[in-house]
């Protein structure tokens, strides 16, 4: 009887499968490498088997770096199994099932991404056949989902376009490290151990995503550095209402302007003055009576905020408990694994269509966990779900990537079971889910406009009137979150008039821009559009950052390691090494382009359409190549101005 081959990503993720086929994975099976019924076999990787070659494959004379074999640019690339004694074991026991005369069928079961795909792939092709090969696209690992990703395979053919993707992304990756690690390694190793004190050569670490990120850091450290802070004022005034008797103090506003100024003149709409001006006002309010002109009172509603992706949730999880990126990351992974969250290797921040006949089953999972049941039962006292396919700030097909957003599977979990670092974050996630089908928070606004011989103060009171929620939060009406007066301002009554009190000069100094926290530049990482004035090039690239979900806190991790920059373990906040801004000076001097962010969205951008058949491997190669030989050319002839970098 001909069986099915399942191919997943990692031994872990297995049993997920093997329990919707039947399979028992026995301790013997494990260390066989497979297990099996009378209907299908279960074997998996462990991630990437299978690697691209280094330069030396393809000519012996390249295991010695030479400046004039640059670039090194391939007709084919090569490709090897890793050298891992249990890499290349398990390799052959994946070999050996796919070529079996009992297996008719391949099954594709790896992570649902690029990466995903690009380890099976490399797998298939090196395993040398062509038996059908089927592709299980899930988001979540629970029986259900499985079994459907099972029943709704698609051939293998319908992901080409996004394997071509996946090795385009590696071929660039492969390039760059390459050729740019080796000329800037040949050209400057001996000139940086020098200018740093080491005794040996200095290996140059040049990578498409790593050295813009590295920039990214260096660039915010001497905006520190040469900062120079500037003291400007404001005045407080303090006011007594004659006919009511409240007490409330006001900022002093620029008066409006009445037409745009030129774009090449300073902006006269300045809210702080030189402390000249500020004492002429004082001077020229003394002894004036106030009057009220406005007294505008609303009611603001805050909406809940859109589900986690990877960035927000590495964010999120990084303020509230200082979890480092990689280790929220490596979490996630294990309740993903655990089937209790969907993937976390997502870019969206909305739910897809598809998934909204899912939600009551959900929220019943959430239902059993006495941390959320009282949340739950509070869903339902609302009425109709919130949610539906026409809530299109949560569900939006077209926000979609490769999967929708974290959220909770519907497998209920007892949390005290979990580690303290998967509780926290399995609540984060599970209290973000719970929020979407709450009303919007609502704001008691007050805004007063005093106004004292011409001059305007304004005073803002801002409370919260309703929950909303904000109740998954535990945060009550009686709170007062925002307001620069506790006072019953909104008693207060237009052309009512005031005593003023006190006119007080507010000094103040500006501040220089913060470090990053690893979050903090994750993401800045995702949002790399924002560094584009180009409105144009901005919207193309928009859904493209600097590297992907998937790993963005491996590069962070890896320029950590290697001795770049630097995290605080208790703050996370990032700093370059010296060795890291000596670099970023070298790479500015000869290929400044390495470091910008719109570069390296715009190549991301690329491997983007041909995902989306918008354009061909062959186009994006071309280019590619182009771009390899053109600034390997450059850094060339740049090394002598590189070399007058101060020491």
């Amino acid at each position: 009887m001909n069986k099915k081959l399942y191919i997943t990503e990692k031994p872990s993720v297995a049993g997920s499968f093997a329990s919707v086929l039947g399979i028992e994975i026995s301790k013997s099976d494990k260390n066989r490498g497979y297990a099996e019924n009378d209907r299908a076999i279960i074997s998996w990787c462990y991630g990437h088997l299978v690697t691209m070659a280094y330069p030396e494959v393809y000519d012996p004379a390249y295991k010695s770096w030479r400046i004039e074999h640059l670039p090194i640019i391939p007709q084919e690339y090569k490709y090897e199994i890793i050298d891992h004694a249990g890499t290349r074991k398990q390799y052959e026991v994946i070999r050996k099932l796919m070529h079996r005369n009992d297996v008719d069928l391949i099954y594709s079961c790896t992570d649902s991404g690029r990466e995903g795909e690009y380890i099976f792939r490399l797998v298939y092709q090196e395993c040398g056949i062509n038996k059908p090969a089927k592709r299980v696209w899930i988001s979540s690992h629970t029986e259900d989902a499985v079994r459907r990703g099972i029943d709704e395979a698609r051939d293998i053919s319908e992901y080409d376009s996004l394997s071509r993707a996946a090795y385009c992304r590696a071929k660039e990756d492969w390039l760059f490290g390459m050729n740019f690690s080796r000329i800037y390694t040949c050209q400057y190793g001996k000139d940086l151990a020098d200018r740093l004190k080491e005794k040996k050569r200095s290996v140059i670490a040049i990578g498409r995503v790593m050295t813009c990120v590295l920039g990214l850091v260096v660039e915010r450290e001497l905006e520190i550095r040469n900062f120079v802070p500037q003291v400007h004022y404001g005045i407080i005034a303090s006011f007594t209402s004659q006919e009511s008797s409240i007490a409330y103090k006001g900022k002093w506003q620029p008066k409006k302007k009445k037409r745009p100024a030129p774009a090449d003149e300073p902006d006269s709409e300045e809210k702080y003055l030189s402390q000249k001006d500020a004492l002429a006002i004082i001077e020229k309010l003394k002894g004036h009576e106030a009057t009220i002109k406005k007294v505008d009172i609303k009611v603001k509603k805050e909406p809940p905020p859109l589900l986690f992706n990877l960035a927000e949730l590495q964010s999120e999880a990084n303020k509230k408990y200082k979890l480092p990126v990689d280790k929220t990351l490596e979490i996630a992974q294990s309740l993903y694994e655990k089937k209790l969250i969907s993937y976390p290797r997502t870019d969206s921040r909305v739910l897809s269509t598809d998934i909204i006949q899912e939600i009551p089953k959900i929220l019943n999972g959430l239902y059993k966990n006495a941390a959320f049941k009282d949340s739950v039962i509070r869903i339902k006292d609302f009425g109709k779900l919130a949610i539906d396919k026409s809530s299109k700030r949560f569900v939006d097909d077209s926000k979609v990537t490769d999967h929708y957003a974290i959220i909770p599977t519907y497998v209920a979990t007892d949390l005290s079971r979990l580690d303290a670092d998967s509780r926290n974050l399995y609540n984060l996630i599970a209290k973000r889910f719970l929020a979407i089908f709450y009303p919007a928070a609502e704001y008691n606004t007050v805004k007063v406009e005093t106004e004292i011989a011409g001059e305007i103060f304004t005073t803002n009171s801002k409370t919260l009137k309703e929950p909303g929620w904000k109740e998954i939060y535990e945060v009550t009406p009686a709170k007062n979150e925002e307001e620069m007066s506790t006072s019953p301002i909104h008693l207060l009554v237009k052309k009512e008039k005031c005593s003023v009190t006190a006119l007080d000069l507010e000094q103040k100094e500006t501040k220089p821009p913060s470090r990053f926290s690893d979050a903090a530049l994750i993401l800045t990482m995702e949002k790399a559009g924002k560094y584009i004035e180009n409105e144009e090039l901005r919207e193309q690239i928009k859904t493209c950052g600097i590297g992907t979900s998937a790993t963005r806190s491996g590069i962070i991790k890896k320029l950590k390691d290697i001795g770049y920059i630097k995290i605080n373990s208790k703050t996370r906040i990032v700093s370059p090494e010296p060795k890291g801004e000596a670099i970023v000076e070298l790479v500015r001097l000869s290929a400044k382009e390495l470091l910008n962010p719109i570069l390296t969205a715009s190549w991301e951008k690329g491997l983007f359409m041909i995902q989306n058949k918008e354009i061909t491997e062959e186009v994006f190669e071309e280019k590619l190549n182009s771009y390899i030989t053109r600034t390997i050319e450059k850094v060339k002839k740049n090394r002598g101005a590189a070399l007058r970098v101060k020491t």
